[in-house]
């Protein structure tokens, strides 16, 4: 007999969850289908009850694909992306996804982690005890609430259990990947349960930085843990009590330069020569969350969530994608807040009528510091540039060339020569002091060669005028730092009802509504830039954009309040005992903000987001050893808040701005289970989007007014899993494998431009194929395994983008990760 089922570790991505969650050793001689438990409406059901799209990522599945974090389930769940970064992670459900760079905005999904709200920097917690990971779809407006406009992702860790539990695994691959993961579940008394993990998690980068000292790109450095216990008052009342914690130290994330300037233009040499200083992307995360439950009878029911979280980033990056001094440019983003969540929920659950009833209350201090670094060889770089872009500037030059020559411009001799000199050679110069056109400067003046630039610069900034000029000597590797540094006080608060009645056997309504509110206050300084104490005449030349900055004259200060009521009402029916239909309305609300690098949303805050969402569903088991679950979506979205890279006016780089749209999506998203033979199972998710969006004017990257535009997409993928448990003569074997498809839509992005296409790898579809092969001891104590991902090493690019990009001609790219592969070991006590 078999002994190693596949309880819990069904094909990827099943969305309707009907695997078991724990892993821990099952005896069967068949893969099945189990029933799972979900709480996507604030209480316990079988996911095939529940008349809402709900996928799940269990346990076993985050096993079978390595899965760290969100990101990595993405290509599971249909519907669903998530950003790969750590601090900027950005969620989006079926197409609509958060402008995460301001402090002044919100996420347009919501993130629960046991019960509490997580805000965006966190939500890219690693995987560390989790039992499972619910994905709601659509607007949950209702039941939780703040900023559930487009959906909601429910992180549910494993809670401390009654019998002892414990393991320890490693888990070794290439690129130098090592985690290391305990765990130890134990009662310390008949009432008293304590449960603690911890989890190690190293991989050296897949991209390679040849400069001296720069860190590899996909470098990561993962520290988790949690400790939890579970104190059974009575039968009645239980409460408990965790503390969780969390540090990051990555690298930076990739910049693949491929302009001339970078050290390859195919970004698939896997190697960069970057030069950002001290870069990196940081997180130090701990938080406690403190549950009290409590049956007052058969039916009435409570629970009271209370949760303070504390966290701070930072996020520095190369924003060039070369080793060109005079092009230098870096961001950081460095954020700090604390916040703290409650919740009562009461529970009702009768004989025909089910309720849930609460409020909640948030509330968040933030601190943000948003840093531009550029040396002094490229802020030189942008003002001769405007030099030479400038015909005032020019005929100024040419003035004092002719000048210096010994005569005038008009005179028909020397000083028409001069000037004339003077504007051919700028008409040909990229830098001043760069090789072949240093002499052509220096003959104007007679001055000497390079030991002497500072003082043709000085001469050539005291004609104009400016201080913004200078030499290549004087501040050779000094680096010149703007910032905008944000404050944010955010309450929130709310209250709900929801309430589910059965009119008969098989048909049911459900309605529900809440009343939120959002006050945030918010405020902006702008210190000047860090060589004000160097030299006079500097004036800023980053966050310069006309009116949008209060450089050097204190706090601005803004504050406002945003209020709506959301809701839902569905009609749910059951047509057999094991499948049903439903179709819902709902509605969603993310508040208003303020964009922390756009100061002239102190008078103008940016809209909330409201979604109206309509959606016909069907789940169940169709047939005897068939599982499915299909949705049609049609979802509207008024005052869609994005991010964008705009160069305003008089501004030198592209910055991410928020603007405001109205987006229209809808699309089909199927999952397939099918129990082929008694240990064989395949599975199906594939989703079908269109977008029609429609954006108010903003200026793009090259500094480009783009007027309103409708444009539509569709974006289609698939992913295909297979499970197969044969009979061995020892212990159990278990094959996992999984093919991912994802078709490009590259093109259809705003920013994308045409002569992207000829760079390797852009526009290419995402095709993977994954795998897990392990083996488990008769008992269940030992467990090996094999893994593999994107065994078939499918390459393909990003789009290229960059803050340089249309100053210094300096776009930069990513790349997808190449073949991984590794060996697992496991004990079970």
């Amino acid at each position: 007999m078999s002994k190693f089922q596949l309880n819990g570790r069904r094909p990827i991505a099943l969305a309707v969850a009907f695997a078991a969650g724990a892993v821990v050793p099952a005896f069967a001689n068949a893969v099945e289908m189990d029933e799972i438990i979900v709480t996507a409406q604030k209480r316990e059901q079988n996911a095939l009850e529940v008349p809402v799209t709900v996928d799940t990522f269990s346990t076993a599945d985050m096993e079978n694909t390595n899965a760290l974090k969100l990101s990595d389930m993405a290509d599971y769940i249909p519907g669903f992306e998530a950003g790969s970064g750590v601090t900027q992670s950005a969620l989006s459900i079926r197409g609509v996804s958060s402008s995460n760079i301001s402090a002044g905005g919100d996420p347009s999904v919501a993130v629960f982690y046991d019960d509490a709200y997580v805000p965006a920097p966190a939500t890219s917690m690693s995987f560390s005890d989790m039992q499972r990971v619910e994905v709601l779809k659509g607007p949950q407006g209702t039941l939780f609430g703040r900023n559930a406009a487009a959906g909601t992702v429910n992180l549910v860790p494993n809670p401390p259990q009654q019998d002892f539990e414990a393991f320890v695994s490693t888990r070794v691959g290439n690129y130098g990947l090592t985690q290391l993961e305990g765990m130890v579940n134990a009662p310390l008394a008949d009432n008293f349960f304590v449960r603690g993990n911890l989890m190690s998690f190293q991989r050296d980068g897949f991209v390679e930085n040849v400069f001296p000292g720069g860190d590899d790109a996909g470098a990561e450095d993962i520290v988790t843990g949690r400790v939890a216990a579970l104190w059974q008052i009575t039968d009645k009342t239980a409460a408990q009590l965790s503390y969780d914690w969390d540090e990051v130290d990555n690298a930076a994330r990739q910049a693949i330069g491929v302009s001339e300037y970078a050290y390859s233009t195919n970004p698939f040499d896997r190697k960069v020569e970057n030069d950002v200083v001290n870069g990196g992307e940081t997180r130090s995360m701990s938080s406690v969350n403190a549950k009290l439950t409590h049956a007052f009878d058969d039916a009435w029911s409570m629970k009271w969530v209370s949760n303070f979280r504390q966290w701070e980033t930072t996020n520095r990056e190369e924003e060039d994608g070369t080793a060109d001094i005079t092009r230098y440019l870096d961001t950081n983003n460095v954020f700090d807040s604390d916040i703290s969540y409650h919740e009562l929920q009461v529970n009702f659950s009768g004989d025909r009528l089910k309720a849930v009833m609460g409020a909640n209350y948030s509330h968040e201090n933030i601190y943000q510091r948003t840093d531009v670094t550029a040396s002094a060889e490229s802020i030189t770089r942008l003002v001769t540039t405007d030099i030479v872009n400038n015909q005032d500037l020019r005929d100024m030059i040419a003035y004092g060339a002719a000048m210096e020559a010994g005569g005038m411009p008009g005179d028909g001799g020397v000083g028409d020569a001069a000037a004339a000199y003077a504007l051919g050679a700028l008409d040909t110069v990229d830098h001043l002091w760069e090789e072949g056109d240093w002499n052509t400067f220096t003959t104007l003046v007679g001055l000497g060669q390079v030991p002497q630039a500072d003082a043709y610069y000085d001469a050539i900034a005291a004609q104009l005028g400016t201080g913004m000029l200078f030499g290549p000597q004087e501040f050779a590797g000094k680096y010149w730092t703007e910032s905008v540094e944000n404050t944010g006080d955010f309450t929130n608060y709310g209250v709900y009802a929801d309430f589910d009645y059965e009119l008969s056997e098989n048909f049911s309504v459900l309605a529900g509504l809440r009343y939120s509110t959002d006050e945030k206050s918010f405020t902006w300084e702008t210190p000047g830039t860090s060589f004000r104490d160097m030299r006079d005449g500097v004036e800023e030349v980053i966050f310069s954009a006309a009116d949008a900055y209060n450089v050097g004259e204190g706090v601005r200060r803004a504050s406002d309040k945003w209020s709506a009521t959301t809701g839902r009402v569905v009609g749910q029916y059951h047509f057999t005992d094991d499948a049903m239909a439903y179709l819902s309305y709902s509605t969603g609300y993310k508040s208003g903000g303020f964009d922390s690098l756009n100061l002239l949303t102190a008078d103008n805050p940016i809209e909330p987001e409201e979604v109206d969402n309509i959606e016909l569903g069907i789940k169940g088991d169709l047939l005897e050893n068939l599982r499915v679950q299909l949705s049609y979506f049609d979802m509207t979205v008024d005052n869609r808040q994005r991010s964008v890279e705009s160069k305003r006016p008089e501004s030198a780089n592209a910055l991410p701005t928020v603007i405001n749209g109205d987006q229209q999506f809808n699309g089909v998203e199927v999952t397939v289970d099918w129990m082929a033979t008694e240990s064989m199972r395949f599975g199906l998710v594939t989703t079908v989007r269109d977008a029609d969006s429609k954006w108010e004017p903003y200026y793009d990257a090259q500094g480009e007014l783009q007027s309103e535009r409708q444009k539509s997409s569709v974006d289609t993928a698939y992913t295909v899993t297979f499970d197969w448990a044969p009979a061995v003569s020892v212990g159990d074997l278990n094959l996992h494998l999984d093919y991912i498809f994802a078709e490009n839509s590259d093109q259809l992005e705003p920013g994308f431009v045409a002569s992207f296409s000829d760079i390797e790898g852009v526009g290419a579809d995402d095709k993977r194929l994954n795998g897990r092969m392990v083996w488990m001891s008769g008992g269940g104590q030992y467990e090996l395994a094999l893994w593999g991902r994107n065994l078939l090493d499918n390459e393909r690019t990003g789009i290229p983008s960059g803050r340089t990009m249309s100053v210094f001609g300096t776009p930069y790219t990513s790349v997808s990760e190449p073949r991984t592969y590794g060996a697992e070991v496991r004990y079970n006590f």
